[in-house]
């Protein structure tokens, strides 16, 4: 057996060790919000969903093209009649009493016939307009697809938002427990030199086990959060999901004078679009139809028995059909005035729209503007607090304060960290709120 040498042995794993920790490696990363927002909308169920719709929607436009399209049917008929049909004649002709009748028959036992149809639309508005409202339909689906998009793409960011702040709150809360530890450290030390009471070591255990109680109910929200976005982004609720933790906020405020880029606005454009091919479609189906058709036929006549037969006979005709309703008792009249209703209601519907935008921009742009200025001055709090706090706490283990001091300033220090938590979470939130109030929010 002929060896491998080193060498080409190494060569030929190496791509394979490669692969190994390259795929390990992917599989470790963190997750980023604009990662989320594509990952959920490509497994979306409802985008999934609405995207169908939009599908369906172009098929209705092949529906109704077809319309245009020749129809040729094919049709045959069979008939037996043990008593064939007679008819009356009058008998004088036939050198019968004037005024009696006789009775004849009119055919024969066996009938067969076989139909060849070929019919062509001419003319139609209904179709006309009928073509037009299909693609009007096609594009208002395309519109609720991206809705549906701008949905998920709120959702993910909201869920996102939440698992950080509730990621920060965890690690405020760890350093917080490592601080409680230090401090019940120092203070047993100090009882046993009899500089404090036990009472006030006990003070410090009951702060700590607040805090990990306090852990565990925002370690389970944070869990909760993040199954929300397993689920928003289509990942399998066993597989573990790891986000960037790193809040980003910038201090940048948006322009004032943006136009918003709604999609309601198209929306509601497009139905008020549709609305009106729908009254044009009711004046349509009072102006006549005009349409071509050609017949061939083939009828074989026969009997049984003595001087049996069977014969056919070939016959063929074409013609133009003209359909016009004249009248409809007023009942165009009464649909177009409900179409005339819906197109107003939904010129209200735009002009509710564009004052409830408006006012939803301003309140975000003030947000944004109270909220940094919010979020400077909690920093500097909450690195004021946080040296008040490591003061202290020196000089608790020194013995030069005592344990109403500690719990002032770990109090005052939660309490600054619990503000700073609020105004980020306040100011992502406002920026959210005004990108979705700008139509922005698949702007990424």
């Amino acid at each position: 057996m002929t060896k491998i040498p080193k060498m080409k042995y190494f060569l030929i794993i190496l791509p394979a060790i490669l692969f190994f920790f390259i795929n390990a490696a992917f599989s470790q990363n963190e997750l980023g919000l604009n990662d989320l927002i594509d990952k959920s909308l490509q497994n979306s169920r409802t985008v999934k969903a609405s995207f169908i719709d939009y599908t369906i929607a172009g098929e209705r436009v092949s529906e109704v093209k077809t319309s245009m399209i020749p129809r040729l049917n094919v049709s045959g008929d069979y008939k037996y009649y043990p008593q064939v049909p007679k008819q009356l004649m009058d008998a004088s002709g036939l050198g019968g009493r004037p005024g009696s009748y006789m009775a004849f028959g009119t055919g024969i036992p066996w009938a067969l016939g076989t139909t060849i149809s070929l019919g062509q639309l001419i003319y139609s508005q209904e179709y006309i307009t009928g073509v037009k409202l299909a693609h009007t339909g096609e594009e208002l689906s395309g519109l609720l697809l991206k809705k549906s998009k701008e949905d998920i793409a709120y959702n993910v960011s909201s869920a996102f938002y939440n698992a950080q702040i509730l990621k920060s709150h965890l690690s405020f809360i760890e350093n917080n427990i490592g601080n409680m530890e230090k401090l019940i450290a120092a203070g047993e030390l100090l009882y046993q030199n009899q500089m404090i009471k036990n009472s006030d070591v006990d003070k410090l255990k009951l702060s700590k086990t607040m805090l990990e109680t306090q852990k565990e109910t925002v370690t389970e929200s944070y869990d909760e959060v993040i199954n929300a976005l397993k689920l928003l982004a289509g990942i399998p609720q066993k597989d573990e999901l790891r986000i960037d933790n790193k809040i980003s906020t910038n201090n940048l405020l948006p322009s004032e004078r943006v136009t918003p880029d709604r999609i309601e606005f198209r929306l509601i454009e497009k139905k008020k679009e549709l609305t009106l091919l729908e009254r044009d479609n009711i004046s349509a189906s009072l102006i006549p139809t005009v349409s071509a058709y050609g017949v061939f036929n083939y009828s074989f006549y026969g009997k049984g028995g003595e001087n049996s037969t069977f014969k056919g006979y070939p016959g063929s005709w074409f013609g133009i059909q003209f359909n016009w309703k004249l009248f409809d008792g007023l009942e165009s009249r009464s649909k177009k005035q409900i179409k005339d209703l819906e197109l107003k209601k939904l010129d209200l519907q735009t002009e509710q729209l564009k004052e409830n935008v408006s006012m939803e921009l301003k309140n975000a742009l003030l947000q944004i503007k109270l909220q940094n200025t919010n979020i400077e001055s909690r920093k500097e709090q909450l690195s004021l607090a946080e040296k008040i706090y490591e003061q202290t706490r020196l000089q608790f283990r020194e013995g030069l304060a005592n344990i109403t001091d500690v719990i002032q300033s770990d109090n005052s220090l939660r309490e600054a960290q619990n503000n700073y938590l609020v105004s980020t979470i306040n100011l992502l939130n406002a920026q959210l709120s005004w990108k979705k109030a700008a139509g922005k929010l698949l702007s990424f």
